[in-house]
């Protein structure tokens, strides 16, 4: 599976307060489950989402609570 298209067509990703979030329209956003790292950018890669820690690490995100590290 993969993120609603609604999500990557809209496009924005924005981190706040150590959350990314992906917008669907201007007021509504699905946050991901990003615990046990500080994500420092994001970009989309096609359906999915590459988040970059803190620690250098990368993670794809397929959906919201599901990742694996890259």
């Amino acid at each position: 599976m993969a993120f609603d298209k609604k999500y990557q067509n809209f496009g924005v990703i924005k981190i706040e307060n150590g959350s990314v979030h992906l917008y669907e329209s201007q007021q509504n956003f699905l946050k991901l489950n990003t615990s046990g790292g500080t994500p420092i950018s994001a970009q989309w890669a096609g359906e999915n989402v590459i988040v970059n820690m803190a620690d250098g690490k990368a993670r794809r995100y397929t959906l919201q609570q599901s990742f694996t590290v890259i």
